[in-house]
């Protein structure tokens, strides 16, 4: 069955697929609740299925996270499900998380992805107990705190910055790339003014007013000119640069900003907020700059920066790839069992000496030199400059380790002291400068550098291209392609099909011979086309084949997109891929399907008759629903620091389900209702379209909204919890549908139409008479709902089957 929400998932998905690999139901806890505190802050959180080594439930194996199939398993969904399995009593080892389409398995510890759950038989029992000592454990503790406030962080810094900049834009009336440049320097003044003087800090509202009425004096404007002649700091911004801003806008950014101290925030916190708004800021205007983030995680932790490396980015926009070679260098001195002093000296040489990049356009490398500060820095290295060119003493050539860089589309390069410099502008009056840049990256890296770049797939299989290919095959090993599916850059206004380019520099140039290249093709990154995020992004599986096809172990667990080929002259990775499948695999495949197909129409058949006898002979009386039923509410006040799972209804008698979870602080409402297992549950707003349904037992805790009334049968009404079961059945009903349809009351049907308790309460439903014609009657409208679930499994079943079928074909 395609699973619908995240509760389905974990019931339709998760269970059979930890049964399938040895994991036994009773050694398993769900929605285990994990108090957490970090100084005053303090929230409850669940975690879906905890899997123990035992019965006896004494020491955790596996933590399990679901979600729904519409939410992307991103490094959010991991950063979170580890945090769980790291706070808990004692720290589970393995995480697992799944939105019933893709799965992903990592090590609590180091958080290293696997390529599958182990099965149970592989593990021993209390694995943890050999791998980390009690203050190892407790120090991964005190990081999954940290990882968990910072969602909340980020929350309440994205709004800050939001609200600062709605500022400028309602005041000064500037367009919003025009107000981020303005935000970015009262930003630069709060960060110098933390950074520089802690004890006297300026950039308050008290001595903002005091230093207008008593001197008349600007203190923000004046921070910034400190701040522009400041060893450190002077080299970020321009030295004719002012603030174009009025007094009294200063004045309210001051009081939104005050309160919060950037230099105690994560830098984790600050970039997540800052990236946010940029892209806020930019979408359609400097999108150009922007490298989707699944498409730079993957090619930053493909080509794995080691401690110590230099990198740089000719084309940096807003800084993507060299801030997250910034996290995982910073992730890896972190781990390392170096001393405190030797951590500091290799984080100060990450920030200063490890990370280049340039951008030709004031704005553009100005928001890249913010965006670096407030990750944590490495903003030194990056300069307003034309990425072509070198900058003595900076950015030269054979002077780094790795390039990665996504360069520009749809320009060319006319400038004949350019064009000059490169083998393959020699003799042009122009040349593309996506051409040009892929010379340029060698030029950067040292002999046996490696360089990742996004390149358009007319490079790689145009016939007129065929002498840029020849270059690459001569300068450089092309260690890998992978193709990009075309929504990948539309969000950006991108039309090109593009690839990534894994390319090792050679000692020399040769005859261009080339050994073994790994290919792959994504058909899905995790973009629709206007950008939104979307689940099924198939990189994180294409770096597990990537690694190991560079540690020479065999890809065979995503053969489907992943490859390894002797390459030839086209570079494109789709010329290669051969499909898979077929043979006796398929045709297995095709009978299980059939099987299952003709098994599920002969039950179904039988239960029909037997429904015709029983349901069709039924001895009913009418009853009014409120005399048999009774309004149970069981309000609680929200509070902020707690997190609340708040259940919806399905249309068309498809069950309740968990819509969202979220914290206190995220939730409108003042109050919230908790709901129990075996209460009847209807949403007034659609009940005309079947959206009444049973609390089930997954569900006990979890809460609703005023919107969605709830019901039990009165105490000494006999066999309450089947009739409960039977009224919904009867209401989600088309002939009783009908019914509440013609009661509900309101002006349109969508946004005011109402099925309100009252109305819940008059309706009348025929009861059957006796207890066994009432338990019968359950047990077969029950089975009539299993066998709808059933037969969208069998749509499903049948284009797995067709999709094997066509497998069988011939081809070469």
């Amino acid at each position: 069955m395609r699973a619908m929400s995240e509760e389905d998932v974990k019931v339709k998905f998760l269970l059979p697929y930890l049964k399938e690999r040895g994991y036994k139901q009773e050694h398993m806890d769900f929605d285990v609740a994990i108090d957490v505190h970090e100084g005053r802050k303090k929230k409850t959180i669940f975690a879906d299925v905890l899997v123990y080594t035992s019965a006896k439930k004494t020491a955790p194996l596996l933590v399990c996270e679901t979600k729904a199939p519409s939410e992307t398993l991103n490094r959010s969904a991991k950063e979170q499900a580890i945090s769980y399995a790291r706070l808990l009593p004692q720290i589970a080892p393995l995480t697992l998380i799944t939105n019933g389409s893709q799965v992903q398995v990592f090590h609590t510890l180091d958080k290293t992805r696997l390529s599958e759950l182990p099965k149970r038989a592989e593990l021993d029992r209390d694995l943890l107990k050999f791998v980390l000592s009690a203050d190892a454990q407790e120090a991964l503790r005190r990081e999954a705190k940290h990882e968990l406030f910072i969602i909340d962080d980020v929350s309440t810094f994205k709004n800050i910055l939001k609200s600062c900049h709605n500022e400028i834009r309602n005041n000064e009336g500037l367009d919003p790339t025009a107000a981020f440049d303005e935000m970015s320097k009262v930003l630069f003044c709060k960060l110098y003014e933390e950074k520089q003087n802690a004890k006297g800090n300026r950039f308050r509202l008290t001595v903002f007013d005091d230093s207008m009425e008593k001197l008349g004096v600007n203190v923000v404007r004046k921070i910034f000119s400190d701040a522009k002649s400041a060893p450190g700091y002077k080299e970020l911004i321009s030295p004719d640069a002012e603030i174009n801003l009025k007094d009294r806008t200063l004045r309210k950014i001051v009081q939104l900003l005050e309160d919060y101290d950037l230099s105690l925030t994560a830098f984790d916190v600050k970039g997540e907020a800052f990236e946010y708004f940029l892209g806020d800021t930019f979408t359609g205007g400097l999108g150009q700059y922007f490298t989707p983030r699944n498409v730079v995680e993957f090619m930053v932790e493909a080509i794995d920066p080691k401690i110590g490396d230099r990198v740089v980015d000719p084309f940096c926009g807003t800084g993507g790839f060299l801030i997250y070679a910034f996290e995982l260098v910073s992730d890896k001195i972190r781990l390392q069992e170096f001393s405190d002093k030797e951590k500091g000296r290799w984080r100060e040489e990450l920030s200063n000496r490890c990370l280049f990049g340039c951008d030709w356009t004031d704005r553009t490398s100005q928001a890249c030199k913010m965006n670096m500060m407030v990750h944590g820095d490495g903003s030194s290295g990056i300069f307003k400059h034309d990425g072509f060119k070198d900058i003595p003493g900076k950015i030269v050539k054979e002077e780094f380790d790795l390039c990665l860089t996504n360069p520009p589309f749809g320009s060319f390069e006319n400038d004949p002291d350019v064009l000059k410099q490169y083998e393959l502008g020699q003799g042009r009056n122009s040349q593309d400068r996506v051409i040009l840049s892929v010379e340029r990256c060698l030029q950067l890296v040292k002999s046996k550098g490696w360089v990742a770049t996004v390149m358009i797939d007319g490079v790689l299989n145009n016939k007129s291209t065929k002498y840029v290919r020849d270059y690459i095959r001569q300068n450089a090993w092309i260690r890998g392609v992978v193709s990009l599916n075309k929504e990948t850059f539309e969000g950006y206004g991108a039309r090109a099909k593009t690839s990534i380019l894994f390319l090792e520099k050679k000692e020399k140039p040769d005859d261009g011979i080339q050994e073994s290249t790994f290919l792959a093709v994504a058909s899905n990154t995790g973009y629709a086309p206007n950008g939104a995020p979307i689940p099924g992004n198939v990189l994180p599986d294409i770096l597990l084949d990537y690694r190991a096809f560079r540690r020479d172990k065999p890809i065979a667990l995503h053969f489907s997109i992943s490859q390894v080929v002797k390459i030839g002259d086209r570079l494109d990775a789709e010329f290669y891929m051969k499909g898979v499948g077929g043979g006796a695999a398929d045709v297995s495949v095709v009978r299980k399907n059939v099987d299952a197909s003709q098994k599920l129409a002969g039950k179904a058949y039988a239960a029909l008759s037997k429904a015709d006898g029983v349901l069709g002979s039924l001895d009913t009386v009418p009853m009014r629903l409120g005399d048999i039923l009774e309004q149970v509410e069981v309000k609680e006040k929200v509070e902020p620091d707690k997190v609340y799972k708040q259940v919806g209804v399905r249309w068309w008698g498809d069950g309740s389900f968990i819509r969202e979870e979220n914290a206190g602080r995220e939730i409108k409402a003042k109050s919230l209702y908790r709901v129990s297992p075996g209460w009847i549950i209807y949403n007034r707003l659609f009940a005309f379209r079947g959206s009444f349904a049973i609390v089930p037992p997954e569900q006990d805790g979890c809460y609703v909204s005023g919107e969605f009334p709830t019901f039990k049968a009165k105490s000494g009404i006999p066999n309450g919890d089947l009739l409960c079961r039977y009224i919904v059945h009867c209401l989600n009903s088309p002939q009783y549908l009908q019914l509440v349809d013609k009661q509900s009351t309101g002006s349109t049907k969508t946004s005011r139409n109402r099925f309100n308790e009252s109305l819940f309460e008059n309706l009348t439903v025929r009861i059957p008479n006796k207890p066994a014609d009432l338990k019968n009657a359950v047990d077969l409208l029950d089975r009539a709902g299993e066998f709808r679930a059933q037969q969208k499994q069998l749509v499903d079943l049948a284009e797995q089957m067709r999709k094997s079928v066509f497998a069988m074909l011939p081809m070469d």
